[in-house]
């Protein structure tokens, strides 16, 4: 390959070849990731063509070829058909949601799904222990649960209509371990997933780990759009659906019964697997009908009991279409994943006592309180009265990276849009506020005030940050 002089060509991207190792294809991809994740390479920047870098570093084009490919599975870059690759806008903002100490501030970012019934489940605990063969509980036994756990599980499952039973329903330690599960077992590296263009954070995060790669659908009212999933299915080879139909996170949206109907026809008609979130289902006050029901065959529906019931113990149920059991018990075997057996006769026994309706029923009634003081601010905007988070969408010249960065200066957590984007365009104008989050209702207020001032105060005119 004959060896060219770049000292002085413009370039957007200029690797130091000193830094490369082999495979210099995974090398080269690692330096891309560290500069955009840094900085160094900003969002929307535009890459050398391929063949131009191959000669700048003087290797085989095949070699950058690799290398563009992994970094596009990484979700860091895209290509634009006719004009080029370009970093992914916002590909170095964070989209964990794990909560730090941030020292004292008022908590509207991270959800926390009020804390009053963990002392009956703890009394509940405590008779659990003073049963006979109670320290059996702490053995390595029945690590997908016993028959009796089993089955509290499925009588769970049942209360949505699905025909869940003992063979057909799995625990797993949490709804995030349960999706690695899935993700783990049933999809490949480069797989593409059909997912929201605002999508739960920790899903992404979990694909980018996994090198498989989202596809944006957008939404409408009534859920996501089932010409646009249709297109992207018909154009490219997509594995697999992510979905929220209960009401999206961060958005509140949830599907209406037509559209989950329309959606299980695409699901069967292209032979997807679907993943059905809906770790908030169980709050709502009108019976929820999952899309599982319209596509029992495909979908796999992931019902966790954190934000219900208790976050502690880290419990989640699935419905398993029976093509995906095998897979799904291999992959819960080899990863290790196996589940606490005192969580889940926990779990079960607080529905087999009929706590667990008596759980719910307070934090829905605590989730409408928090809102109706949401809309005490925001009487303008759409509310969902159960959720324990709100979409606030922001003023147009307003990003929801800015509102995140300057509340927090002012002592309020929120997430900024740019955490939930999947995509190329992005529309980030909206933050996630978590109304259970505030220890109470009069913090909430003094955190939304913080809010709405800094939104009146953009609107009003320029902030100049020094």
């Amino acid at each position: 390959m004959p060896i060219n002089s770049f000292e002085n060509y413009p370039m957007s991207w200029k690797p130091d070849k000193q830094k490369l190792a082999y495979p210099v294809y995974y090398s080269l991809a690692d330096l891309m990731e560290q500069d955009i994740k840094s900085g160094k390479l900003a969002a929307n920047t535009k890459l050398p063509p391929q063949r131009e870098l191959a000669d700048f570093l003087d290797l085989n084009l095949s070699t950058i070829t690799k290398a563009y490919k992994l970094c596009e599975m990484r979700g860091l870059i895209h290509a634009a058909t006719g004009k080029g690759t370009y970093v992914t806008p916002y590909a170095n903002v964070p989209t964990s949601t794990v909560e730090k100490n941030t020292g004292p501030r008022i908590e509207l970012a991270i959800i926390h799904p009020f804390y009053e019934s963990n002392a009956a489940i703890r009394d509940l605990t405590m008779e659990i222990l003073k049963k006979p063969y109670s320290e059996r509980l702490f053995e390595y036994s029945h690590p997908l649960g016993d028959r009796g756990q089993i089955l509290a599980a499925s009588r769970w499952l049942q209360r949505f209509g699905l025909e869940a039973n003992e063979h057909n329903t799995m625990i797993a330690a949490g709804a995030q371990n349960a999706l690695a599960t899935i993700l783990s077992s049933l999809f490949e590296a480069g797989d593409r997933i059909a997912v929201d263009t605002y999508t739960y954070p920790n899903f992404i995060s979990l694909a980018n780990q996994l090198y498989l790669q989202l596809v944006p659908i957008e939404n409408d009212a009534w859920g996501m759009r089932p010409d646009q999933l249709e297109n992207v299915c018909t154009l490219q080879k997509i594995k697999g659906v992510y979905m929220m139909p209960a009401g999206g996170n961060p958005t509140n949206i949830a599907f209406s019964d037509s559209r989950k109907r329309e959606i299980a026809e695409i699901i069967r008609k292209q032979n997807l697997i679907a993943i059905e979130d809906d770790n908030y289902a169980a709050l709502l006050e009108t019976p929820y009908s999952p899309l599982a029901l319209e596509a029992p065959e495909h979908c796999i529906y992931v019902s966790g009991l954190s934000k219900p019931l208790c976050p502690g113990i880290r419990i989640a149920y699935l419905y398993l279409p029976y093509q995906y059991i095998n897979a799904m018990e291999q992959g819960m075997f080899s990863q290790n994943l196996k589940i606490s057996s005192l969580n889940m006769e926990i779990a079960a026994e607080i529905i087999r006592s009929g706590l667990a309706w008596k759980i719910i029923q307070k934090k829905r009634a605590a989730a409408a309180e928090r809102n109706q003081i949401y809309a005490s601010f925001f009487p303008d905007r759409d509310i969902c009265m159960e959720s324990y988070y709100q979409w606030l969408e922001l003023p147009e010249h307003l990003t929801g990276r800015l509102c995140e960065a300057e509340l927090s200066g002012r002592g309020v957590s929120v997430f900024g849009a740019e955490r939930f984007y999947v995509g190329k365009k992005l529309k980030a104008n909206a933050v996630r506020v978590a109304t259970s989050s505030a220890e109470s209702g009069e913090q909430l207020r003094r955190g939304l005030e913080v809010l709405q001032n800094f939104i009146q105060q953009r609107d009003a005119g320029p902030l100049f940050i020094v």
